[in-house]
């Protein structure tokens, strides 16, 4: 039988062998990488702080070099954007080694509360932060936040009806309030039951009206200790605790996104060894991925036909 010789990438790794490692085997990324990552988010961030609702930039060849940069090819054709909405968590598609929101819309005129972008470093994602959001209560009109409201702004003004819509809600849930249930006396499997049954709803509401709806799931469980807890990004219990909340909540997830037919993506444990925590060089503020997990995310979007770079 004859065998055809894997595709090279520009740094001579075969595409099929580029991802397949074990948990804990995430490559560094590459010096010259990460000082473009740091670059073009100080040029962008300089341009949208005088403009920020401009669309066209002066930058997109270099956004697209970067995307190429963390795929390790060439790319023929220029991806169609993903758009993703979310809480702090969907700033990393942004593609900056930072978290940085930038005001796009107010979401109402009495007491405002304002949609915001991110830098949008990659030419394949458009990312929106509707505010620190919970999965609990994402889907509910009149939550402080206000994200359903912020997201039926976002579906009607900034998103082409019928394409993907990836949403990134859970992992606030999986750091405070279900880990508050837990530590009150409730059982880890009713607990998350509750919060993904609920959650569901809102892809399942967003694909009946033509959308195509993604879910990423809650993608790291903060390797910080109890006692460590900041008032920036505060968290609840033990990491052992949390760790079992998110593995918990991310499978009975799944089981509902597959009974919806919803793709389902999740990273958690599979940049580290699932039951250890992750090295905290993976998260650029102690709490955020950092872009050394672009690559991975990007192979996992593939592979589960979310995106098509060629």
């Amino acid at each position: 039988m004859q065998f055809e010789s894997p595709t090279k990438t520009l740094d001579g790794i075969p595409q099929a062998d580029r991802f397949h490692h074990r948990p804990g085997m995430i490559p560094e990324l590459p010096a010259d990488t990460l000082a473009e990552v740091v670059s073009l988010a100080d040029d962008l961030d300089a341009l949208l702080t005088r403009k920020p609702r401009t669309k066209a930039t002066p930058f997109d060849a270099r956004r697209q070099a970067l995307l190429e940069k963390h795929l390790g090819r060439e790319l023929k054709t220029a991806p169609e954007p993903l758009t993703c909405i979310g809480d702090s968590n969907t700033m990393f598609f942004a593609g900056a080694e930072r978290l940085r929101f930038i005001r796009y819309r107010r979401s109402a005129l009495w007491k405002p509360h304002w949609i915001n972008r991110g830098m949008d470093l990659l030419p394949c994602f458009r990312v929106f932060h509707v505010g620190p959001a919970t999965a609990w209560k994402a889907g509910d009109p009149g939550s402080s936040t206000r994200s359903r409201e912020k997201i039926e702004i976002l579906l009607k003004k900034d998103v082409k009806p019928g394409s993907k819509v990836l949403l990134s809600f859970g992992e606030i849930d999986c750091r405070i309030h279900m880990a508050k249930a837990v530590i009150a006396g409730g059982k880890i499997d009713d607990v998350v039951e509750n919060t993904a049954a609920k959650f569901v709803k809102l892809p399942q509401a967003i694909a009946a009206r033509g959308f195509k709806p993604i879910v990423w799931g809650p993608p790291q469980i903060i390797p910080k200790d109890e006692n460590l807890s900041s008032p920036t990004f505060p968290f609840i219990g033990s990491w052992e605790l949390r760790r079992d909340i998110t593995y918990s909540y991310t499978a009975r997830l799944r089981e509902h996104c597959e009974a919806a037919g919803i793709p389902m993506i999740a990273l958690a444990g599979k940049y580290h060894e699932p039951a250890v925590k992750a090295d905290i060089k993976l998260f650029h503020d102690g709490t955020h991925l950092s872009q050394r997990l672009m690559p991975l995310a990007l192979d996992e979007l593939q592979k589960a036909g979310v995106l098509t770079l060629s």
